[in-house]
């Protein structure tokens, strides 16, 4: 390795960790209000190359991705089983619960808050502490996007609402369950 690729490779470590240091202190201090009032902290993802955010308030955490424990089900966004903090937790494609297809790779695992559910996602492009100027209402929703778009660092995101995503989810799964056992003969 020549040492400018050393180098490269040493400052995108350095930019990593600074990332994963900076996420995980938003957790460990406590809310902030000033003069922008209720700010929100959201996380830029990508989904099928394009921008979308999460709020950070309904996340756990955010994990590397890795190989997930194969689970046999018959449920197409379930990718597998994952551990964190000494639970497993199914990993589910975020980009095939949207609608838009399977993913061909994900490079990050969202954890949420309020259900024990993990979500594989394509690309993390960082935080943001968002003022009110930086979040536009739109007049509706659409699916599991909610009615905001936020100005992240000048890029256009929609805000993924992540709790009707869980529900549809826990209710197709419930559905599932209640399929009608086959008769004997």
């Amino acid at each position: 390795m020549s040492p400018s690729s050393q180098a490269s490779n040493e400052a995108l470590l350095a930019q990593l960790q600074g990332w994963r240091e900076s996420f995980d202190q938003s957790f460990a201090e406590p809310r902030i209000t000033d003069g922008w009032g209720d700010a929100w902290n959201v996380l830029g993802i990508r989904i099928a190359g394009e921008p979308f955010a999460l709020s950070l308030d309904e996340l756990a955490g955010l994990l590397p991705s890795q190989t997930p424990a194969p689970y046999p089900a018959d449920v197409p966004a379930l990718l597998g089983l994952i551990g964190h903090r000494g639970q497993a937790l199914p990993l589910y494609d975020l980009r095939a619960l949207l609608g838009r297809g399977a993913s061909s790779g994900s490079r990050w695992w969202v954890i949420l808050r309020a259900a024990p559910v993990a979500l594989a996602v394509e690309g993390f492009d960082g935080q943001w502490r968002l003022p009110p100027e930086d979040r536009l209402q739109q007049a509706g929703s659409h699916d599991d996007v909610s009615s905001w778009t936020l100005r992240c660092n000048g890029e256009l995101r929609p805000l993924i609402a992540l709790g009707p995503l869980v529900e549809r989810l826990t209710a197709s799964l419930a559905a599932k369950k209640n399929v009608e056992p086959v008769a004997s003969a």
